[in-house]
């Protein structure tokens, strides 16, 4: 059985152009006749496919060379290799899957409380701070964590730190940070030299009344519209606190809900105790 090249690209629904491609790089090796035309045979159409198999499974065009003339057992282990791959993009698809799950649940809360408050425990988190205030914070240990956060553990979450000793006197410095929950560490499997580092300060589980704020989009770097936004917030708040005889217990979180739309939008999570 032997096939002409418009035909043979037309079974495989490809062009002519990556028929001849797929010849130079050694993949099929047609027969000529004595006009020089090129004469595919019947192998070509599942030894094309298999390629194509494996293009969608990963391969790259360097990686289907060192299958050509090589043994099975040098074929296995080149197999193998690409399995761990896939084994590993999976493991980082599913972190990152678990991600977006907590960001949707995350947009869900902060529509469903509107300008409310409700009451309860929050989780454990681990985080670096990388501004006090308008100021970036550079030193060389602490970029070591910041970065690790960065592109070596996939749930991340972007939280801004006020200190209690500045709330308690209307002083709104924010400090901002990438947090991690305490829980997810081990799962995560982060490194200990990251978790370790001393720039990585806890966010201790306690019980906190939560509430939104948002701030249009145009004011994002206005240091002045956000103490604005937090002040009017506790203001909003001070009634509620009073109500249930709660007073202010450690540094308030502001979790980034939306960052990249209209508006920027937080879930405030403020520590409390009963009041004595």
């Amino acid at each position: 059985m032997k096939y002409k090249i418009n035909k043979l690209a037309k079974i495989l629904g490809v062009t002519t152009n990556t028929i001849r491609r797929y010849e130079k790089m050694g993949y099929i090796v047609p027969e000529r006749d004595e006009s020089d035309y090129r004469w595919y045979n019947g192998n070509d159409v599942p030894r094309i496919a298999n390629i194509r198999l494996l293009r969608k499974t990963g391969f790259t065009h360097q990686d289907i060379e060192m299958f050509l003339g090589n043994s099975r057992a040098e074929i296995k282990s080149i197999s193998g290799k690409r399995l761990d791959e896939i084994d590993e993009e999976m493991k980082r698809l599913y972190y990152l899957r678990h991600w977006l799950k907590d960001n949707i649940q995350l947009l869900d809360t902060f529509d469903e409380m509107g300008d409310g408050f409700i009451t309860r425990e929050n989780r454990q988190t681990r985080y670096v701070i990388y501004s006090d205030g308008e100021k970036l914070l550079c030193e060389d240990e602490r970029l070591k964590p910041l970065h690790g956060f960065l592109y070596q553990v996939e749930e991340v979450q972007l939280i801004t730190l006020y200190k209690k000793s500045d709330l308690e006197n209307d002083v709104i410095c924010p400090h901002n940070a990438l947090a991690i929950k305490e829980k997810d560490i081990e799962r995560l499997e982060i490194p200990k030299e990251i978790i370790d580092s001393p720039y990585v300060e806890i966010y201790p589980q306690c019980t906190c009344v939560y509430g939104t704020v948002s701030i249009p989009a145009d004011k994002a770097d206005d240091l002045d519209a956000q103490k604005e936004a937090i002040l009017r917030f506790k203001a909003k708040l001070l009634p509620y606190m009073q109500e249930n005889n709660f007073v202010l217990d450690g540094d308030v979180a502001a979790y980034v809900v939306e960052l990249l739309g209209s508006t920027i939008d937080y879930l405030i999570c403020v520590p409390v105790k009963t009041s004595e």
